[in-house]
């Protein structure tokens, strides 16, 4: 805009000086037109003006001045631009419409017997062309000057932004919880404090979360504690209450059907019932041993614990299918890993059952980026998504998809919980591969375990 309004008033100013200029020249040539003729006249030499006008009047500038010769032909005296040798500078044609003004003056100047005028008029070209020089030029510097202010502007403005935009993609860094991030200090002296105090924080952040990792990694581990010892008490107290209360029962109803008479009947029935009682309570029994500890971990390949787990939800659940996609994955990946995804998986099908209202519920289970026989330099990446009616952006986490999500994290794994490409939500997990080969070997069978299989 600036450019453009400096342009118009130079314009305006150039077209007026022209006009200026084209009045002034006229009058001048005018007086020493009339000058010269008086002076010929008194040296008798008006017979010869087609000889003597010329060389007198050759150099007047921003005129045009024409002689009437004896033949009838009009004779141009000024300007002589051949006799100069010098060609005319170019000059745009838009720019002579622009400024050229209008040429509106013209002074006739007729001999005494009235015959061949001297026409004069204006002639703004060469004007034209000094202003078209200037401007040119001008613009030529406002160019130059306009290049170099962008320059000093692009290095003072990199200099004061970039540390900006590091600080802008510091604090992404750590809203994604890249509490690692760090700034490099800034040149700027009022930018340095705010890099350093960002620095402060990140590392305060790091430090809570490698704490909080902690917790985690203790709650989940005295949780784990606990359902296994709530696991061993059902299996060592109410499982040979059960046996004993089903042992007893049959040994009734087998008394009962040695003897005869209605109460025989009646006692055979009653310890049926009994039976049935204990029956269901022992499916009861094993249905909570597997939920609080899944099968032998690390004895059992990993796929195939994933593949009992999903079929014993599907029993449980008809109304809702459970597709499983389980990939090639090593047999185990440690217990604190195994026992992560299997809990993950178990909590998402829950959640899209219970919360979701889910038709249907997609589980794909597999292991990337493998470098290595030992199972080592890679992720296991899991996704459950479903169909069902989704979850709210404001919908706080609960419980278990907390518990979810920080036992990922404590693997140094990523849990993120988004909505599906076509309605409900998807969870999609990722958990490095970390574990050595002490872990990826077989633990020692759990006492519980051995003795539920016996």
């Amino acid at each position: 805009m600036a450019a453009l309004i400096a342009a118009a008033v130079s314009i305006l100013n150039t077209r007026t000086a022209t006009k200026v200029e084209m009045d002034a020249s006229l009058e001048v040539a005018e007086r020493f037109v009339d000058v010269t003729l008086k002076d010929l006249g008194s040296q008798g030499k008006l017979d010869r003006l087609d000889e003597e006008l010329p060389p007198l009047l050759k150099h007047l500038r921003h005129v045009r001045i024409m002689f009437m010769s004896e033949s009838g032909q009009l004779a141009i005296i000024s300007p002589n631009n051949g006799a100069s040798g010098v060609s005319k500078p170019y000059v745009p044609s838009w720019f002579v419409a622009l400024v050229h003004p209008e040429v509106v003056q013209r002074s006739v100047r007729l001999l005494p017997d009235g015959e061949h005028p001297v026409i004069i008029l204006g002639e703004p070209a060469d004007e034209i062309a000094e202003a078209w020089q200037d401007f040119s030029s001008l613009a030529l510097i406002w160019l130059a000057i306009n290049a170099i202010v962008l320059v000093v502007l692009y290095l003072v403005l990199r200099r004061v932004l970039d540390p900006l935009a590091s600080l802008s993609k510091g604090m992404h860094q750590l809203e994604d919880g890249e509490y690692e991030a760090r700034l490099p200090p800034s040149k700027v002296k009022e930018l340095s404090v705010i890099t350093g105090r960002f620095n402060t924080l990140a590392s305060a952040l790091n430090v809570a979360r490698e704490e909080n990792e902690r917790l985690y990694r203790q709650l989940i581990n005295v949780q784990e504690a606990e359902r296994r010892a709530i696991a061993n008490e059902l299996h060592d107290e109410a499982g040979p209450c059960l046996f004993g209360i089903a042992a007893n029962a049959s040994s009734i109803q087998t008394t009962a059907g040695q003897l005869s008479g209605d109460k025989a009947t009646k006692i055979s029935s009653r310890a049926g019932e009994i039976l049935s009682i204990a029956d269901r309570l022992k499916a009861m029994n094993r249905a909570l041993l597997k939920k609080l500890r899944p099968g032998p971990l690390g004895q059992v390949k990993l796929a195939d614990l994933i593949v009992e787990l999903t079929a014993r939800m599907q029993s449980s659940h008809p109304d809702t299918q459970i597709h499983t996609e389980v990939g090639p994955l090593a047999k185990s990946y440690g217990e604190t890993a195994d026992l992560t995804i299997y809990r993950c998986i178990q909590e998402a099908i829950t959640n899209a059952i219970r919360h979701g209202e889910a038709q249907n519920v997609s589980v794909k289970l597999e292991e990337r980026n493998r470098t290595n026989g030992g199972g080592d330099g890679g992720d296991v990446r899991l996704i459950v998504s479903d169909d069902g009616k989704g979850m709210a952006p404001a919908t706080p986490k609960g419980f278990g998809l907390t518990t979810m999500t920080e036992r990922v994290r404590s693997l140094g794994g990523v849990c993120t919980i988004e909505k599906a490409e076509s309605k409900g939500v998807a969870v999609r997990v990722e958990i490095p591969i970390k574990q050595t080969k002490k872990e990826t070997a077989a633990p020692a069978r759990a006492p519980e375990l051995v003795r539920e299989r016996a």
